[in-house]
């Protein structure tokens, strides 16, 4: 209710004393009545004051009591007429300066009844709204039982209500909405929908976040309203709920396909005349629900991706486009999703298929960038498979050949290693980290030097190198790589 409302009720008899067209527009949350020297414990913002002017002891007490109404945020003042038989000018003249309207109550009408008016009015509009929620709901449910599509229901929403709304997932998919938001302010709503201590939750840019599905913040999907009149109640509960049953129906029929593929497992198709890029994804303190949110969130970045899980836990794709535009995409949107996961790592591989490049190899290049990608503290990290450096050039060498080399590099220290427990490949990984340092690697595995000295001869001798020699430590190097996972899986 605004003051209008008050000063236009016949049974009130108000009249205007002071206020124009924006004061009479003022929102007016309650109505309180006190004649209290200093009125500020009884009131409250927005509240409508009526007060009988008792005390007005001197002209000079108008202008402190109505500053003091003023800074508590009040909606406005009526004034009675019983004490003075009418309103001082003094009274007047106080609210123009500080910029409250003011009204004038006939004595026959006691402030009880306006109380009472407004009390009525607002019992009134609460009618309205649970009439107009209810008409809502079955208005919905007839459109879903109908087959209307979700974009369809958005946009009926935001002619009935007058805002602007938008469905969101949690990666910054707008599933429906009919105005254009730019990446920036996908941002600020992801924000907030995936850090709010709960929701709705209000953006800085008041736009109204409600969450879409129950539980997990990154496979649910947002509803984001942006009201054109402050005083709308266009909360959008019931459209939330109605838009659970879309998205739900999308999840199904994707965890369908995956529980398919995964059941029974089939190699990637290969595409003859399109560039496309290898993903490999690993979930570092998750859980299996969170490695199927982590795919689904991929799934929402790349549609046209095509994923499994292998052997060793890890997400792998294939998915049409190259690899830095991939990369890009991926880090992006899954960045946004960082808030919500927790202390759960990314660690995300990408790598484009050569021109007569077997898609094999392709995986391997991103399951050695996404090891890499290991080594950085962030929540979600992607690398990308460049060939700019020794590793890097055998990241492009499939997989198999890669395990090969390793094996006749080193097999003769796995066989010493299996037979007596000797950890020389541990040592061996621990000297080449620590740059050919005896000491540091010894203080590393907590040993002896000496017993690293031991352990690096033994391994000279069983591969039949010398660690002192560039060219064979980078072999040594190479293989030890290989087989501790950070090139191709071997």
């Amino acid at each position: 209710m605004r003051v209008r409302d008050i000063l236009d009720a016949p049974q009130l008899r108000m009249r205007l004393l002071h206020g124009d067209a924006g004061d009479l527009d003022r929102t007016v949350a309650r109505v309180c009545a006190t004649d209290m020297p200093d009125p500020r414990p009884f009131v409250t913002p927005g509240a409508l004051v009526c007060t009988g002017l008792v005390w007005r002891q001197h002209a000079a007490d108008s202008d402190r009591y109505v500053h003091l109404l003023a800074g508590s945020g009040v909606a406005g003042v009526v004034a009675g007429q019983a004490l003075h038989g009418h309103i001082p000018d003094d009274v007047v003249a106080a609210c123009r300066r500080h910029g409250l309207p003011l009204l004038s109550a006939p004595q026959s009408v006691p402030f009880s009844r306006i109380i009472e008016y407004l009390a009525e009015q607002a019992a009134d509009v609460r009618w309205q709204r649970v009439r107009s929620r209810a008409d809502r709901q079955r208005s919905l449910l007839s459109a879903v039982a109908a087959g209307a599509e979700i974009e369809t229901l958005i946009a009926d929403f935001e002619a009935e209500q007058r805002v602007s709304a938008w469905l969101l997932t949690s990666t910054g998919t707008v599933v429906a909405g009919t105005a254009d938001l730019s990446e920036p302010e996908i941002d600020r709503i992801l924000a907030t929908a995936l850090t709010a201590p709960r929701l709705p939750a209000v953006t800085a840019g008041a736009l109204r976040v409600l969450q879409v599905g129950a539980g997990d913040r990154i496979t649910a999907w947002y509803l984001v309203i942006r009201p054109s009149d402050p005083d709308l109640d266009p909360y959008g509960v019931d459209l939330a709920a109605v838009a659970e049953l879309y998205r739900q129906r999308r999840a199904d029929r994707r965890h369908l396909d995956w529980e398919l593929s995964d059941r029974f497992p089939r190699p990637f198709a290969e595409r003859s005349g399109v560039s496309e890029a290898a993903i490999v994804c690993e979930v570092h303190a998750g859980t299996a629900a969170t490695l199927e949110a982590v795919r689904a969130a991929l799934h929402d970045a790349l549609p046209d991706l095509v994923t499994a899980i292998d052997g060793e836990g890890r997400l792998v794709g294939v998915t049409a486009g190259t690899q830095d535009g991939t990369a890009g995409v991926v880090n992006r949107r899954l960045g946004r999703i960082a808030p919500a996961l927790s202390g759960i790592r990314l660690a995300v591989g990408v790598s484009v298929r050569q021109p007569d490049e077997p898609l094999a190899g392709t995986i391997g290049a991103a399951a050695a960038a996404s090891t890499a990608a290991r080594e950085d503290a962030a929540p979600v990290s992607v690398r990308v498979a460049d060939i700019d450096s020794a590793v890097g050039l055998l990241t492009a060498v499939p997989g198999g050949l890669q395990r090969r080399f390793a094996e006749r590099v080193l097999g003769a220290v796995l066989e010493y290693d299996r037979m007596h427990r000797a950890g020389l490949l541990k040592t061996l990984e621990a000297f080449l980290g620590c740059d050919g340092s005896w000491r540091q690697a010894a203080d590393r595995m907590h040993v002896h030097p000496n017993t690293v000295r031991y352990r690096i001869g033994r391994i000279e001798v069983l591969t039949g190198r010398d660690l002192g020699r560039l060219d064979d430590r980078l072999d040594l190097y190479l293989a030890v790589r290989t087989l501790s996972g950070q090139t191709a899986p071997v």
